[in-house]
């Protein structure tokens, strides 16, 4: 089972809870740091009923 999802340059900045929900089955904790113009941003997906 996966736990943890991290992306870099996921060249966004911001995301709606309803996309990050729909990533996955289960629920994840979502941090995300934006994009500075047309590169960088991270992506970061926590499960919470795995970690704490």
């Amino acid at each position: 089972e996966i736990g943890i999802v991290g992306l870099q340059e996921t060249i966004r900045q911001d995301f709606s809870m309803h996309e990050l929900q729909g990533l996955s089955r289960h629920q994840f904790a979502w941090q995300w740091l934006p994009a500075t113009g047309q590169s960088g941003g991270i992506l970061l997906g926590v499960r919470e009923d795995t970690l704490s």
